[in-house]
């Protein structure tokens, strides 16, 4: 699991995230072939497609924290910190 933390509430920080899935899409286009989520709540469901194989996940939107759970075929087990650390990255731009 990894977090990170914003200052922005949660309504607002869930608005921003619904932009997310598009713009990772569009931004990694080269790797991820395809990405879909769906809300409950303040918990986005995602599945994407990267080079083939499925990853599934969800982030759960808190009020000062967004937690990312996720899990990944044992192929792309050695990309996990690479992908995990790219995601934490684009997260904290788009909550800044």
């Amino acid at each position: 699991m990894t977090a990170v933390e914003h200052q922005l509430g949660t309504p607002t920080a869930q608005s921003r995230l619904r932009d997310f899935i598009t713009q990772m899409t569009t931004q990694y286009a080269d790797t991820i072939d395809s990405m879909d989520g769906t809300w409950n709540d303040n918990v986005l469901t995602f599945e994407l497609t990267a080079m083939g194989m499925k990853v599934s996940g969800t982030l759960t939107v808190g009020n000062d924290v967004i937690e990312i759970q996720g899990t990944m075929p044992f192929a792309l087990s050695l990309m996990r910190g690479r992908m995990e650390k790219t995601m934490e990255q684009e997260l904290r731009k788009l909550l800044a």
